[in-house]
């Protein structure tokens, strides 16, 4: 896992996955938080989730059992994270650094809808390709703001905020909902 990636954007990277894959949405309590929370802390790699995600959601379906909290999915995540260091991966795996060529793949098919950033994703892709480490930070935010109005990026957002418990409805993980939304949603590689 990147140790560059927040622990929001971990987190929504998480339930987002769920959503979209499965079209999985329950209601996130404090306890599911802490245990999103700790998947980051122990920078358990988002592939291996995945796959505990999907395994788990398989099982669950073919048994007829609910998907309604983050504990069910605890299980397998151990397991599998346990295997991982057992074997002696995980404590001499590094994570590549943001590869080049995905942002040239990236741009060979760019979006029409944001045409408005074309020149913008250029430079930052110059950058990158030149060694240096360009700010996305200014990318994020003409995002953002680009979509503040859209449809359905608020309704998501709505849903997204209505099923977290209020002590956890801070303008800090909206924003980072909203923005990993519409990373996912027009397959924009990752800003870090």
């Amino acid at each position: 896992m990147d140790p560059a990636v927040g622990d929001y954007d971990f987190i929504i990277r998480v339930i987002q996955y769920l959503d979209l894959r499965y079209n999985i949405r329950f209601f996130i309590g404090s306890r599911d938080f802490d245990i999103l929370y700790r998947w980051w802390e122990k920078r358990i790699p988002e592939t291996m989730i995945r796959e505990s995600l999907d395994r788990v959601v398989e099982r669950r379906r073919r048994l007829k059992k609910p998907l309604d909290r983050f504990s069910v999915f605890s299980g397998e995540v151990r397991r599998n994270y346990q295997s991982f260091l057992s074997l002696g991966i995980g404590r001499q795996r590094t994570e590549p650094d943001i590869d080049r060529g995905t942002f040239a793949a990236f741009l060979a098919g760019y979006p029409p809808a944001l045409e408005f950033m074309r020149k913008d994703f250029e430079a930052y892709s110059r950058g990158l390709l030149q060694g240096k480490a360009p700010d996305p930070e200014p990318l994020r935010d003409k995002l953002l703001a680009h979509f503040q109005d859209d449809d359905e990026l608020k309704a998501k957002t709505a849903w997204f905020l209505k099923n977290l418990a209020p002590q956890l409805r801070r303008p800090e993980i909206e924003r980072t909902y909203r923005l990993n939304y519409l990373l996912g949603k027009f397959a924009i590689p990752p800003l870090d």
